[in-house]
């Protein structure tokens, strides 16, 4: 319930956003600019937001991330110039990084205390679903609300992220936190950002997985701001027509998360090779839509089926992940892959706004697919050797 709230927020403009901006003067490679202004802060400050959710507490990092989106949100409603939109996109990435970690982390710490024992890819499978269903409708009704006046879901944005910082003050336990001293705090959150990030880059698997991550964001962040444009387009429909387009791809994804719910726990290998060729073939379905731009339907459900691969590779793959990071600084580490994420979409935005301004979108696609594509490589290299839960300690100085 927590996890659906939070992603209320990003629903209600997955149909709107890059629309808005555009419809306030700027092109994609000033879109992706924003954007990116958006993950490079939550690429510095990741992990210490992280850390900071370990060593205070998961509902105080929740809240925090909360109020910092509600005031991202009226900023872009009241503004209506390129630096706005960056201290707007600026805000809204810190808010991001106080809620990247602590509430998986406060999940699954919840589950190890009640001696749950085995893989957690039926949990996050849930989580998706639920998140996604309540996503879908709230995505219609911010593309409906745009279509009166395309400012309008980011006004109601700002007081939907006030009512998420309410839902988890009162639904999150107190956790963690063992004091609020500022000295204790500020040591804690630097004795675990390079505590962390020495075991990230230290651990074989880790350092693998959060590589393929990287590669991963090179194509999907700057894609996410370009098929709106794409489908509104090639549909000649309003905004309300590029929600039902949202509408579809989120149901595929639904569809996804569904069957992943259904497979069994899988031995670590098979494990890997699902998860690659899953993410080979997502990858490829947006080649596939790339090179058959100029028909629209076919791109669509090209990228529907991309939608629903990834649905089952995403619970596997998270839940993957968790096997190989130990407990006591799980959402830091959480944190660490996401670093990774941002730092390949810091490269890609730009570059594939750039793209999309010079050649089109089709081209683009095709381009990013095919360089993202090398994280398959990476998950099939993880397979070859499995951790102990203390094979991260060592690498601690």
């Amino acid at each position: 319930m927590v996890s659906a709230w939070y992603s209320a927020g990003p629903f209600l403009i997955m149909a709107v956003y890059p629309l808005f901006l555009r419809a306030r003067s700027l092109d994609q490679f000033g879109i992706n600019t924003v954007t990116t202004v958006f993950v490079l802060i939550t690429f510095l400050t990741d992990v210490p937001t992280g850390a900071f959710a370990d060593a205070v507490g998961r509902r105080a990092a929740v809240v925090a991330g909360s109020g910092l989106h509600a005031i991202a949100f009226l900023i872009y409603f009241l503004s209506h110039s390129f630096w706005f939109f960056v201290v707007a996109a600026a805000a809204d990435g810190l808010g991001t990084t106080f809620g990247n970690g602590p509430i998986d982390a406060w999940a699954i710490d919840a589950l190890d205390t009640a001696g749950f024992e085995g893989a957690k890819d039926r949990m996050f499978s849930r989580k998706f679903q639920i998140g996604q269903i309540v996503g879908m409708a709230i995505t219609l009704a911010g593309a409906y609300a745009a279509e009166i006046d395309v400012s309008i879901p980011f006004i109601v944005n700002s007081l939907v992220w006030i009512g998420t910082g309410l839902v988890a003050a009162a639904m999150m336990g107190r956790s963690s936190g063992q004091s609020w001293s500022l000295r204790h705090v500020a040591s804690e959150v630097r004795r675990r950002s390079i505590d962390s990030t020495l075991l990230g880059f230290a651990d074989r698997n880790v350092r693998l997985l959060s590589i393929a991550g990287l590669l991963s964001a090179f194509l999907f962040v700057g894609w996410g701001q370009e098929w709106q444009q794409f489908f509104k387009r090639g549909l000649h429909s309003g905004i309300g027509g590029v929600g039902w387009v949202s509408a579809a791809i989120i149901l595929a994804q639904i569809a996804g998360l569904e069957i992943a719910a259904r497979i069994p726990p899988q031995p670590w290998e098979r494990r890997a090779l699902l998860v690659a060729g899953l993410t080979g073939a997502g990858k490829a379905a947006i080649i596939i839509a790339g090179l058959a731009a100029a028909h629209v339907e076919v791109a669509l459900a090209s990228i529907m089926t991309f939608t629903f691969v990834m649905g089952i590779a995403g619970p596997m793959g998270f839940s993957w992940y968790n096997e190989v990071i130990e407990g006591e600084n799980r959402a830091t580490l959480l944190s660490f892959a996401t670093t990774m994420s941002t730092l390949g979409a810091i490269i890609g935005l730009p570059v594939q706004g750039k793209l999309v301004d010079l050649f089109g979108t089709g081209i683009t696609w095709q381009i990013a697919g095919l360089i993202s594509m090398a994280s398959v490589v990476c998950y099939l290299a993880v397979r070859k050797r499995k951790p102990g839960f203390d094979s991260l300690e060592p690498a601690l100085p």
